[in-house]
């Protein structure tokens, strides 16, 4: 019997998979889900998953998982062993045993075949179930990713050699990189035979470097028949994305149990020789740079269709391009999350994976904040080289070990292919690369674009102002950009730093920074308060950095000249600015509590809501004695008192709500009182019945939607009716079927009652 959760919820998918209750595909998504919910809801467990799916009633559920278990705990055999417990003889195949009989719900007979096995001392068995011994060169029908439907094909050892005969990958290319289909999650990805240099033999690229020697190709021929074609090797999550190329997929490695993101080509482009050795090109030079500032790639290949691909880490988190948006719109959250030198921090990180790339012979080309992912957990990648060049030795530096990258092309000499002429964005390229000067284009064209995304974290806004494409390209080839401060007046940026990115984005590539590496230094320099090396500096701002780096030291000789020479001239500055900060810290605050107290009183917390404006008071009031005439101290301080008020009249309302509520229950709970002690009396309790309906009718007056008083006028109604037949008394039982008709909301039970008082009226001969 299995003995973890795990093992036990595995063992409920493949039971009702196998008694073809969900389908593979449903399977599989089933798995995924199961796996990546299960990090936040611990209790999860595949039953319920597959409950609140919708694939099982939970009665179903329940009865499937109860056969299930019975089954597991009757002895099993092992695949090796049979009934006799010795291991079969090595020309026998292991038997597929399956369960089978009635089920709930019914079930048909199928030949599929559950995707993961169980593990031998957990998977469910039933020892009455037939079995039979596999054919020779059994086919079995498998879930793969073919025209994006879930349909099915049939692969075998021996279809696979013909297939190699004749391979072609437009025509054997399916829904995976089709750009008019979404892949459904759960696609299985099939892992194939075919190999990267197979597959550039095929389509004609082989002049590059020999992938395998002789003896390897030799040896892999000989291995080829024998190669499974149905492996499964990935399992579709999500579509991520979709562009020119192709498109990215999460998709589940089934090996390593992990997400990855998997890029794969588009079947039109399979035949353009250009973009397949750019696609491979973009794999291997990304692979090399084998960094912690960009996205590893783990593996490239083609799949069991015949899809070019290659994968990388999955990156949790947002782009920059997302989190400059939130900052843009003001997102009170983003804005706390990223302060200046979060975003300078981030920045740092984006040179310091370039500076890698440019040490190693290769220019991205494309760098904008979209092609940067922000991990939650502070990890910065550089993504999509898509478009980037590898220029070997042009600009390398040799203050490192670290060698060139080396793609197929570069290797064998070919010319790169351009597609197009202008290569990048057009709000993040570099002049040259607008101007379409492919040959001068180097290292300070990257420099040029982080520049750009520099010039966006200081002032939210971009550089160029362009409407068009062409617009904003004419301005990069020609329009010297405005300064930050004046781009974005309301934000507050360091004028070092307005200069540095300015400099990043001089027209002539001699006059920006010279290295990625000099561009992070001059930013980390910014941080812990140093001159900046890029930067030039009057002998006052120089002064006013070293007072920031030496604080403590400064104000003691200060101190000192104050006490020895009188001179109070920078002491008196320090101290105002230290009360300019003061105040804009404690106006902070006191907005934040502002923002905090509505909702508690709204909730009816009105002493914690009293409190938040209470404190607020108190921060305006420290500021006000700093500077009286603080205009967001004196206006908040109006608000406090708008506050206070408002507080007042929401807790007047609900005090009244309350007292109101109180004499409801009080009527409703003396009524009751009185219709039971009238229903006890049969003599004159039909007083006590006509008071209690009274009672229940003042409370309905001030409750309309009392439920319980609606209830209780009801019931008096009834009581007193009942009383009239008892007595016969017709022109009595009349007034009060009316009065019982007229209660609003009459349950089910009392429309019951009222039925059988009119029959009563009707068999007194009072009816119509």
């Amino acid at each position: 019997m299995a003995n973890t959760q795990a093992d036990i919820d595995e063992a409920f998918l493949n039971y009702v998979l196998e008694r073809n209750i969900i389908s593979p595909l449903e399977a599989e998504t089933c798995r995924s889900e199961l796996r990546r919910k299960k990090t936040t809801q611990k209790q999860l467990t595949m039953q319920t998953l597959l409950v609140h799916k919708g694939l099982l009633t939970q009665d179903k559920a329940s009865a499937y998982f109860d056969m299930m278990m019975q089954v597991l705990s009757q002895p099993t055999l092992l695949p090796d062993e049979d009934e006799t417990g010795r291991a079969p003889a090595s020309n026998r195949r292991p038997t597929d045993r399956r369960p089978t009989g009635n089920v709930p719900g019914g079930s048909r007979p199928t030949d599929r075949r559950t995707t993961d096995q169980l593990r031998a001392e957990n998977r469910p068995t039933d020892k009455q179930a037939p079995t039979e011994p596999l054919p020779e060169r059994a086919t079995r029908p498998v879930e793969d990713s073919r025209a994006g439907t879930g349909g099915k094909s049939t692969t075998s050892r021996s279809t696979a050699r013909q297939k190699d005969d004749g391979w072609n990958l437009q025509d054997d290319s399916d829904a995976l990189s089709a750009t008019d289909k979404i892949v459904p999650a759960g696609t299985i990805i099939q892992a194939s035979e075919m190999t990267i240099a197979m597959m550039r033999q095929k389509i004609g690229i082989d002049e590059g470097v020999k992938l395998v020697s002789d003896k390897m190709q030799s040896s892999l021929a000989q291995y080829q028949p024998d190669a499974p074609a149905d492996k499964k090797r990935y399992v579709v999550v999500r579509e991520i994305a979709r562009g020119g190329m192709g498109k990215v997929l999460e998709v589940e490695d089934t090996e390593l149990r992990r997400s990855v993101a998997l890029k794969v080509l588009r079947k039109e482009l399979l035949g353009r020789r250009d973009v397949v050795e750019r696609f491979l090109e973009e794999a291997q030079i990304t692979g090399q740079l084998e960094h912690p500032n960009i996205v590893p790639v783990h593996e490239m290949g083609v799949d069991g269709a015949g899809n070019l691909y290659f994968t990388m880490k999955f990156v949790e988190g947002s782009s920059l391009s997302e989190v400059l948006l939130r900052l843009r719109e003001g997102n009170r959250d983003t804005e706390r999350e990223y302060p200046l030198l979060r975003l300078l921090d981030t920045f740092i990180k984006i040179c310091e994976g370039m500076s890698f790339a440019h040490n190693r012979g290769v220019i991205h080309r494309d760098l904008k904040p979209a092609n940067i992912m922000v991990g939650r957990f502070g990890e910065v990648q550089v993504m999509d080289w898509g478009v980037a060049k590898v220029v070997g030795r042009q600009f390398r530096s040799f203050d490192n070990d670290s060698g060139i990258v080396l793609t197929d092309r570069l290797d064998a000499g070919s010319v790169h292919t351009m597609m197009g002429s202008v290569i990048g964005t057009p709000s993040y390229m570099s002049p040259e690369q607008a101007k379409g000067d492919i040959d001068i284009i180097n290292h300070k064209s990257d420099i040029f674009s982080l520049g750009v995304i520099l010039y966006e974290m200081l002032c939210l806004r971009s550089p160029w102002t362009g409407k068009s494409s062409d617009e904003v390209l004419e301005q990069v080839r020609e329009m010297t950009p405005m300064k930050p401060r004046e781009r974005n007046p309301e934000a507050e940026i360091p004028a070092e730093l307005e200069r540095l990115a300015l400099k990043c984005l001089e027209k002539d590539p001699e006059a920006r920074i010279d290295t990625v590496k000099e561009l992070a230094e001059n930013v980390r320099s910014f941080i812990e308060g140093r001159a900046m090396g890029s930067v030039e500096y009057s002998p006052l701002r120089l002064a006013m950095k070293w007072v920031g780096r030496n604080r403590k030291e400064v104000i003691g000789a200060l101190l000192a000249l104050l006490i020895i020479a009188g001179s109070v001239f920078g002491t008196i500055w320090y101290i105002k600015k230290l009360d300019q900060d003061k105040i804009l810290g404690l106006s902070d605050d006191a907005k934040i509590l502002m923002a905090e107290w509505e909702p508690l009183a709204k909730d009816g917390k009105f002493q914690d809501a009293e409190a938040k404006v209470d404190d607020a008071k108190h921060l305006y009031q420290k500021v006000l004695v700093v500077d009286e005439e603080d205009p967001t101290a004196l206006e908040g301080l109006q608000q406090v008192e708008q506050a206070t008020d408002k507080i007042r009249a929401l807790r007047t309302k609900a005090d009244q709500k309350a007292a109101l509520e109180e004499q409801r229950d009080a009527l409703i709970a003396d009524g009751r009182k009185s219709l039971k002690a009238g229903m006890a009396d049969q003599l004159t309790g039909y007083h006590l019945m006509e008071e209690a309906y009274a009672k229940a009718s003042a409370a309905l007056a001030l409750d309309k939607n009392s439920r319980e008083a609606a209830q209780l006028l009801a019931e008096a109604a009834n009581e007193r009716a009942k009383v009239a037949v008892r007595l016969r008394r017709v022109n009595v039982l009349k007034f009060w079927i009316d009065r019982f008709s007229a209660v609003p909301n009459l349950s089910n039970a009392m429309k019951k009652e009222l039925d059988e008082r009119k029959f009563d009226l009707q068999r007194l001969g009072g009816g119509g």
